[in-house]
Formats: structure tokens, sequence, C-alpha cells
């Protein structure tokens, strides 16, 4: 009892990629030696909710299934970039996998990808997107990040502007700075995402098709205020005298020092801000909230601002580079997709009703994607150029 206590412990384990990358190779091995294969069997049968046919192992393209199924396990445990993949069908995926390593004795490894590898594309290959931006100063200069080196890029009046190592924007501002109030736009275009630290410290993510507009010294100033469009995480410094103010699309966050996350890209209906440590109040003209740590204000185009739990994890899944769908229908999930691979989308015939839920690397090629994707049953794709058709 013992021993299936830990093989149930540690499958649930594995499916919900908890598991490290050597116990997820020892519990492989172990399904493979064939010792608990009634165990595992049984396990897989519960997560199915259903019997496996056994004709099920000798279906045509079964070998490719496994193929991708243990890619896809593979860069999970090797990458620790995806730990779930589409709703509930990628359960039967997992399970489709652990039936034919208990049958056939089989498992495979693939190697290992280095972090620091450039991902070169192959012809009209559609890439994931990459850590660029434009940073727009007051003055009206554009410097792309991406064809600049670390280092100093701006030292005027007392203000640094620097690309760190990591490719991060940094800014500096010393005591005696005789600048006047002047404002910076860091942009991301579709494929793009950036960090920038604030001059008072705070640090930004930008995620996709996103700009955030600041001052480049807040001493002096009431706020330190900021406008966002589209999607942006804050990690916000402390200062009880000086609030952080982000406007963005209707309304207004105040925040003394916080973590939060915010949606509010032009082609969205609902504005959403969730709050994952501290407190932040949002005022707009659909009514006055103060959030409390793993809450989300939904400020919606019409209607009233709502408050409600979330998993503030999957909110920001996308800053450890994943998609995050949580019940999204499938006009939001290539909303999402169509801004990281900056692809058009084009829908052919009636939409799907299906709702997807789950989490995917966004370091995948959108061929990759989209394969997922097709495999629930409910969409099916076509790529010409930089347009996908969603059928």
């Amino acid at each position: 009892m013992k021993q299936e206590k830990t093989i149930r412990d540690t499958f649930v384990k594995y499916i919900k990629g908890q598991l490290s990358e050597a116990e997820a190779r020892s519990f492989l091995e172990h399904i493979q030696s064939g010792k608990d294969s009634e165990i595992a069997q049984e396990l897989i049968r519960e997560t199915l909710d259903e019997d496996l046919e056994p004709s099920a192992l000798d279906q045509a393209g079964l070998h490719d299934r496994l193929d991708e199924s243990l890619l896809k396990l593979q860069q999970r445990m090797d990458e620790g970039a995806v730990r779930k993949l589409m709703i509930r069908k990628w359960l039967v995926g997992v399970a489709a996998v652990l039936v034919c390593l208990v049958a056939a004795g089989i498992l495979w490894y693939i190697p290992r990808r280095s972090s620091n590898e450039t991902l070169v594309a192959a012809p009209n290959e559609i890439i994931p997107g990459q850590q660029t931006a434009t940073l727009t100063l007051a003055d009206g200069r554009k410097i792309k990040l991406a064809e600049v080196k670390e280092g100093v890029l701006i030292d005027e009046l007392g203000v640094r502007i620097s690309k760190d190592a990591d490719g991060q924007l940094v800014y500096e501002v010393s005591d005696n700075t005789t600048a006047e109030d002047g404002y910076n736009t860091l942009i991301t275009a579709n494929g793009e995402t950036y960090k920038v630290r604030l001059p008072d410290g705070t640090q930004v993510w930008l995620n996709a098709a996103s700009s955030i507009r600041y001052a480049t010294n807040f001493s002096g100033q009431l706020f330190r205020s900021v406008e966002l469009k589209g999607e942006a995480y804050f990690d916000v410094t402390k200062n009880a005298k000086l609030p952080f103010v982000v406007h963005s699309k209707g309304q207004d966050i105040k925040v003394l020092g916080t973590r939060f996350n915010v949606n509010c890209y032009a082609d969205e209906v609902i504005v959403r801000t969730t709050l994952l440590e501290g407190a932040v109040s949002i005022n707009s003209a659909q009514g006055n909230v103060t959030l409390s740590p793993g809450q989300q204000a939904e400020l919606p185009s019409v209607g009233n601002l709502l408050v409600r739990k979330v998993d503030t994890n999957a909110t920001i899944a996308w800053i450890n580079n994943e998609f995050t769908f949580e019940g999204d229908d499938i006009e939001a999930v290539m909303r999402k997709i169509a801004r990281w691979y900056d692809v058009k989308v084009v829908y052919q015939g009636p939409k799907s009703p299906e709702k997807f839920g789950g989490e995917l690397s966004r370091f995948k090629s959108v061929h990759q994607v989209l394969k997922l994707l097709e495999r629930t049953g409910a969409v099916k794709f076509r790529i010409e150029g930089k347009t996908i058709y969603v059928q």
C-alpha cells in the first residue's frame, strides 16, 4: 500500500509538472520497468475517467503522437518552461504516452537546448518574440534597444540611462541633478517584451504591444505617475511620501509599494488589475475599490467595476515566458498569439465555442502552438506568410 501511495503521489506531481528533471526521469524509468504497471494503468484510467481502448495503441499516427508528447514533456523537464499544456486533452496525451511506456518499454530522451543558444528561423518560419523595445527620449530621439550594446546610453544633467548585462533598461538619478521634468516612453511592438527600472527603483515588465510613459526624475513631484497602454507587471519601490500612480484605460491605480499586474489592451473589453502583494486603490467612472493580495479588479467597457479571487501565478505567467489560458475563447487565445508572434489572424466560418485552459511555453514556434491547439479538436489552422487562418 505504501508503494502504491508513493506511485500515486509521484504521478500527480508528474502531471502537474512539479517534479524536478531527475525525479521525472526516475519516474519514467520506473514505469518503463513494468514493476508497477497495474497501478500505472489504474492511474491512467482515473486520469481519463474512462478505459483506454487496447486498439488505441495500434492507431495510425500514434508513433508521431508519442514523439510529439515526449518532446513536450522533455522540454518541460529540461527547460522548466512548460509545466502544463492544453485543457484536459493534454492529460489524454500524457496517459497515452505512459500506456506506451508500460506496454512497450519505450523511453526516449530529447537533448537539452542551451538557454544561451540562438534561435535560428527556418525560411518562412514564424518564431517567438524577443526581448527588445524602442525608447523615445524627452527630446524626441529614439533608441532601438536591440541595436545598442550594454552600458551607458545617456548621461545628461544628472540622469543616467543604461542597459545592463541582462538587457534591462536602468535609470539612475543623482542627488544634485539639474534636469528639468521630462518624460520618456518605452514601447514594445508585437513580438517584443522588455524590462525597465524606473528612476525610483520600481521595476516594470512590459508585455508585447505595450507602452509606458514616465518621468525621468520623480523628485519634486506629488506623485510618481506613469501612463500604461497594453500590459505590464509592476514591482513598486515603497515610498509613503510619494504615491505611485498608474493611469490606464479609464482607471487610475494608486499604490505606495506593491506588486501588481495591469492588462489594459485596447482590443480587450475588460481591463484587469491583479494584486500580488500590498494594496492598491482603483478609481474609475464605474466605481472605486481597494484590492487585497490575490484579488483581481475587472473594469468592463460597460458595467460596474468587479472584484474576484484569482490565481495570481497564472496572471503573471507571461513574465516567465508562458501563455496562460483560463477558460479563454478562441478569440482571446488568438489575440495573445497575434501579439507575441506578430501575425494577423483571419477567421473563416463559425468561431469555435470551445473554452481553452492551461499553460504553454512562449518559446515554441507558432507552428508548435497551433498544432497543440488543433489537437483539442476544436479548431484548425492554416498559415500563409504572416497570416493565420482560423477554421
